[in-house]
């Protein structure tokens, strides 16, 4: 782990394209000196019964999954998970990718850190016993206070013992800034269409532009136990209505599955979405994160404004997380960086 903080940083620079900002050195910072006394094996058994590993939070749009994207690169024995699909995994009763990850690694690094239910609760408690059995280190990203995580109110004793478990044996790491590092440009209204009448005719035409296919055909998708279609496929282009794709009951590996083998998606008619519609919800933030990490290139239309998508409150915080990945996701740079894909397969 010895000069792990400046080759973090380094990383941040040369792959990222950014100028560190002083959040992300004091974290990376916090981490060396972490990592560093913890997989020291010399003093290692020291510490085993007070350290499983190191919990990042904070503000949205600081860096979070970078730093654990660099680490994952930077440390050979290391396996990076989202968490979403990670929980997927531990529900499978023969779980071969969690085993082998708890076998062959030293670190395990999981992502948008994010209990929302019991069972998850319970499936993760069970996974940190046998992480502490073969001595693995976790770091994890999330924007919550580790103690505030998650709440049931029929079960709160199970809640509270296992977050005051959580806050005792991980280390915490607070990242703050008042700048989002994704927010660096204006969103290109030539693929995010807001309060337009003629979106219709914008998007028809980037299909026109940029799909291999003229005619419309159904792309087949499948995954170990499911498998499901979608109509307005181009070849490597995916046409979507908004309603009727996220009335669909998908998950976050099926949108993974989708953003893996489609590089451009247009997803038409974005509905605003409250307290009343959290299943459209919950799938949209899923769907931008698989989006988001595959580098897929979108055209999104609404005839509600980007900041206005979503009014409820309970989900006010995950959404900000969305809100941000959209904006850079819109900007020019993304586009034109990540367009080269889609033309290339043309």
């Amino acid at each position: 782990m010895k000069n792990l903080s400046t080759r973090i940083l380094k990383h941040l620079k040369t792959n990222n394209h950014i100028n560190p900002s002083l959040c992300q050195i004091k974290a990376s910072e916090k981490i060396e000196e972490s990592l560093f006394v913890n997989l020291n094996q010399k003093i290692r058994s020291l510490f085993r019964s007070k350290f499983i590993g190191i919990y990042i939070f904070g503000s949205v749009g600081v860096g979070k999954s970078l730093i654990l994207k660099a680490l994952n690169v930077i440390y050979s024995k290391s396996e990076i998970f989202h968490f979403t699909d990670f929980i997927f995994n531990l529900q499978k009763a023969n779980n071969k990718l969690i085993n082998s990850s708890i076998s062959k690694t030293k670190i395990i690094l999981i992502d948008e850190f994010y209990i929302d239910n019991l069972t998850n609760l319970i499936l993760f408690k069970q996974f940190l016993k046998k992480a502490i059995k073969e001595k693995k280190v976790l770091v994890m990203s999330g924007n919550k206070v580790i103690t505030k995580i998650y709440n049931d109110s029929v079960n709160s004793e199970l809640c509270e013992s296992f977050k005051e478990y959580l806050d005792q044996n991980f280390i915490k790491i607070k990242m703050i800034s008042k700048v989002d590092f994704r927010n660096k440009e204006k969103v290109d209204h030539n693929f995010f269409i807001f309060r337009k009448r003629n979106y219709k005719s914008i998007q028809n035409k980037l299909i026109k532009q940029l799909a291999i296919n003229s005619i419309e055909t159904e792309v087949f998708l499948k995954r170990k136990g499911f498998k499901f279609s979608l109509l307005g496929y181009y070849g490597n282009l995916l046409d979507l209505d908004f309603k009727l794709f996220f009335e669909k009951n998908l998950e976050f590996q099926d949108y993974n599955l989708i953003a893996k083998k489609i590089n451009f998606i247009i997803l038409r008619n974005i509905t605003q979405m409250d307290e009343y519609n959290k299943n459209h919800l919950s799938r949209f933030i899923s769907f931008i994160d698989a989006a988001y990490e595959n580098k897929v290139v979108l055209s999104i239309s609404s005839e509600i404004e980007l900041e206005k998508l979503y009014l409820g409150n309970s989900n006010a915080f995950e959404f900000k997380r969305t809100l941000s990945r959209l904006k850079e996701m819109g900007s020019n740079s993304y586009i034109n960086k990540y367009l080269k894909k889609v033309i290339k397969s043309n």
